[in-house]
C-alpha cells in the first residue's frame, strides 16, 4: 500500500526536473505507430488495489497516444488529468499534467500497453526535485508487477 503513495510523491517531483530533459529527449525519441493488434479507437484500464484505484484511457492517432488518467487513492488527495505521450513499440511515454489540490503539476509517466493490459513503469530513482528518473533504453525499464486491466471505459 505504501508504494503507490512514494511513486506518486517521487514522480510529482520529478516531473519538474525532466521537463527540460523530456523536451531534449522527444525530438530524439523514434516513433512507430502501436502493433495492429492493440490499435483501437479507445482503450481504457483500470487497476484496483483496496481502496485504490488507478483509472488510464488512451487514444491513438499515429504514434501519439493521448487521454485521462486519474489516480484516486484511499485518504489522499485524487489526481485527475491528461496524459500524453509517444508510442514506441508498445511503450509510451509521456507527460501526465494533472490536479491535485487546486495545483497544476505535471511529471513524467512510462506505460507498456497491450491490447488487454498496461503496466507503469517504475522509476530507477528519484532526482533531487523529488521527480522520476526513468532509464533512456526501453529494455532498461522496469514495471509494475500488477497491471491495469483493459475494461469499459467510464
Amino acid at each position: 500500500m505504501k508504494i503507490p503513495y512514494i511513486v506518486l510523491a517521487l514522480g510529482t517531483g520529478i516531473l519538474v526536473s525532466c521537463h527540460q530533459q523530456g523536451q531534449q529527449q522527444q525530438n530524439s525519441v523514434v516513433t512507430d505507430s502501436l502493433p495492429a493488434e492493440t490499435e483501437k479507437k479507445v482503450n481504457c484500464y483500470e487497476k484496483v488495489l483496496g481502496r485504490d484505484t488507478i483509472q488510464l484511457t488512451l487514444s491513438y492517432q499515429d504514434s501519439v497516444a493521448s487521454g485521462k488518467l486519474v489516480y484516486n487513492f484511499f485518504e489522499k488527495d485524487k489526481n485527475t488529468g491528461e496524459f500524453r505521450g509517444i508510442v514506441h513499440h508498445g511503450i509510451i511515454r509521456g507527460n501526465y499534467t494533472f490536479f491535485s489540490e487546486g495545483v497544476e503539476s505535471s511529471r513524467r509517466v512510462i506505460f507498456k500497453v497491450s491490447k488487454e493490459q498496461a503496466f507503469e513503469a517504475v522509476p530507477e530513482s528519484i532526482d533531487q526535485q523529488g521527480f522520476p528518473v526513468f532509464p533512456l533504453d526501453d529494455s532498461q525499464l522496469k514495471f509494475d508487477s500488477i497491471p491495469l486491466e483493459e475494461g469499459a471505459c467510464k
